[in-house]
């Protein structure tokens, strides 16, 4: 008998009603027959995305919605550290209010849990774009478990790009607060959400059991003209990236290269 543990997904939104009801649908849409609780942290300026998501048919009996209306938020990290509090369950998740998720990324995703030795699997990530094709299966890499060495060659650019939205990754929960409250520590860069992402997806493979890769485009992500980081100063995100990957090295027995350090 398959045991179907509940997770937890927090979208932290602001000012998006139509996009987060779009990604509260990719849950209620799901494959999987086992309780999936959605929490909403909403910092939005009017009422519209509560309303719109009250006026809603959801029709999954296993999603089960929470909204929390955050009257008090500053920078863009303040719904994710409110968001962190209500996971509790064995799996979670941050999902960001502009993607969303193909109806069977619980029941894959899960099944890599349950048949490798790994806290965090990720999808590969279809990307939707305005008034152009959509690509799908972004990234190039095959379906394996990610080594360090992956992980810090995908930065330098010597091998191909790893994904790191949170969006496409599902983790065992104990190990996604643990490198949730330590990406705060570069709160820099973290309170604008820039490398955190980053860092809480190959978090796992320096310091815990590791992350895998499922080389399925299970993930859907917005890129359309609002998108945050399509609107930035690639410098700032380059920065705040490496920043990550310096911390992740020096925390963990991994030895540069040479060529790497060139």
């Amino acid at each position: 008998m398959i045991n179907h543990p509940e997770i937890t997904v927090v979208i932290p939104t602001l000012n998006r009603p139509l996009r987060t009801v779009r990604a509260i649908s990719s849950l209620n849409d799901q494959s999987y027959k086992g309780v999936i609780n959605c929490v909403i942290i909403d910092s939005s300026s009017d009422r519209k995305t509560e309303d719109k998501i009250n006026e809603t048919n959801f029709t999954n009996p296993n999603l089960k919605i929470r909204y929390l209306k955050n009257n008090n938020s500053v920078k863009p990290i303040d719904n994710w550290i409110l968001g962190a509090k209500e996971i509790n369950t064995e799996y979670g998740k941050f999902l960001c209010d502009d993607d969303w998720l193909e109806k069977e990324y619980f029941d894959k995703c899960l099944n890599v849990l349950r048949n490798t030795d790994t806290d965090c699997v990720i999808s590969n990530i279809n990307i939707v774009r305005n008034n152009k094709s959509n690509i799908l299966n972004y990234y190039k890499y095959s379906t394996n478990s990610v080594e360090k060495e992956d992980v810090v060659n995908s930065f330098l650019g010597i091998n191909n790009i790893l994904p790191v939205t949170p969006s496409a990754s599902l983790t065992k929960t104990t190990v996604l607060l643990e490198s949730f409250y330590e990406s705060l520590k570069h709160i820099q860069c973290t309170e604008n959400l820039f490398g955190f992402d980053f860092f809480m997806s190959y978090y796992p493979v320096f310091k815990s059991n590791g992350s895998y890769l499922l080389n399925e485009g299970l993930t859907n992500s917005y890129a359309g003209n609002d998108s945050m980081t399509l609107n930035v100063k690639k410098g700032k995100i380059s920065y705040c990236y490496f920043f990550a990957l310096i911390n992740l090295i020096e925390s963990s027995d991994f030895e540069v290269t040479r060529n790497q350090e060139k």
